[in-house]
């Protein structure tokens, strides 16, 4: 016989067998439906919980870094250095050299803005509280930070020299104040003594607690009048055409420059970072919760089959069925467990995911955490496939274990048993 003939005749073989397992396999998982149907739930669940805990996690994390961006940090800034250790009227730039200017005129800068800020107190008719007293160029300000969008009562500052000031909704109710009204700042000037002078509460915006109670907006011109700094400023802050350029930009300008403190926003907002990262690592964490429980269940689901199925296993192999093809029929049932399973759990998954696309609203808690209000869940196509591969993997390698048993440790006295 040719090494053809042999190869047909094995394929043939191959192909009769797998005929005989398939079908076998898919009616052993059904002998138990109360114990497959729990164990497929457990499953359905866990690959369900994957899918929409990475969507939301995720949309969560994108919406903390956009909205740490819009309140006030930007992509990056520039300060004289000691300030962020000591941010008061002493460590200011006085100028930007012409270096560092280039790169932020060039074309990856999409915004950029100077500002003084410095701490000050800001007084009313009846109350008083410490601020940080924020000079800015309105019209640069405009799609860097969320000033010119937040408003809520009056208007938006007009000019680099407008005389009016904005508070939070929160600070404008401590002080007992409103629109109209007048209050005086009281600040250090560049000569050390204390400066103060009277502004017309113009504006009123809502913002996270922390901006709303202590910020306060005056024009970057007023800012400098009041503390007597001429044309210095406190720092300069910058918003790149894509979060991917900043790391690169950011170390440019400091090739460029020794002398100026320059920092990327993760580097200035070092909790959001930790946030975002422990986030993105409870993704991780779940992923190995969620399987360690489905694989319990799975290995104890396959050992009472097995247990249960003793007799049959040897009865099979008496009558010529080799211990491979008893291997393959654990596997193979587990692996319909699985699929159906898995495929069950990722439909529900996406479908979910989809349903929360025009957003879900977190409530007013969620800006205490530095996160927007309102995010917006989005499919990763690539991590839904990630999931599912993953689990139909290491499921189908779960239950290798029961598949080995069952094939190898059939008694030998089942046969005799049996007849008894």
């Amino acid at each position: 016989m040719s090494a053809q003939q042999l190869n047909q005749n094995s394929q043939s073989r191959f192909g009769r067998s797998m005929s005989l397992i398939l079908p076998l396999a898919w009616r052993n998982l059904w002998r138990n439906k109360r114990r497959s149907l729990l164990t497929m739930l457990a499953i359905f669940v866990a690959v369900m919980s994957m899918v929409v805990l990475g969507a939301f996690m995720r949309a969560w994390s994108s919406a903390t870094i956009v909205e740490t961006i819009n309140n006030l940090t930007g992509h990056g800034q520039i300060h004289a250095l000691q300030y962020l250790d000591d941010p008061n009227i002493d460590y200011r730039i006085k100028a930007i050299p012409g270096s560092i200017a280039n790169h932020l005129n060039s074309a990856e800068v999409t915004h950029r803005a100077d500002r003084v800020r410095v701490p000050a107190m800001i007084r009313s008719e009846r109350e008083n509280s410490p601020v940080e007293l924020l000079g800015i160029q309105p019209a640069q300000e405009k799609g860097l930070s969320f000033i010119s969008e937040a408003i809520i009562d009056g208007r938006y500052l007009e000019s680099n020299a407008d005389k009016g000031i904005i508070l939070g909704k929160k600070l404008a109710d401590r002080l007992q104040t409103k629109l109209g009204r007048r209050v005086v700042l009281m600040s250090q000037h560049q000569d050390g003594s204390i400066s103060e002078r009277g502004y017309r509460v113009v504006g009123i915006f809502t913002s996270q607690p922390g901006i709303e109670k202590f910020n306060v907006f005056i024009s970057i011109q007023s800012a400098q009048a009041l503390l007597g700094i001429g044309s210095d400023i406190s720092e300069v802050t910058f918003k790149l055409q894509s979060r991917e350029q900043i790391a690169g930009f950011v170390q440019r300008l400091r090739n460029e420059n020794s002398e100026l403190d320059i920092q990327a926003w993760d580097e200035l907002q070092p909790f959001t970072k930790a946030m975002i990262e422990m986030s993105d690592g409870s993704i991780l964490i779940w992923i190995l919760v969620s399987f360690t429980v489905v694989s319990f269940g799975l290995i104890n689901t396959l050992l009472m089959a097995v247990f249960e199925r003793m007799r049959e296993f040897g009865l099979f192999q008496a009558l010529g069925m080799k211990t491979r093809w008893l291997l393959l029929q654990i596997l193979f049932e587990s692996t319909f467990m699985m699929a159906v399973a898995t495929a069950a759990g990722l439909i529900a998954g996406i479908l979910i995911v989809i349903a929360f696309e025009g957003g879900l609203d977190l409530g007013v808690g969620a800006s205490y955490f530095g996160a927007a209000q309102v995010v917006y869940p989005e499919l990763d196509w690539s991590e839904v496939s990630y999931i599912g591969v993953l689990v139909m993997f290491l499921g189908v390698l779960a239950s290798l274990y029961p598949a080995i048993k069952a094939a190898r440790n059939v008694p030998v006295d089942v046969l005799s048993r049996a007849t008894n």
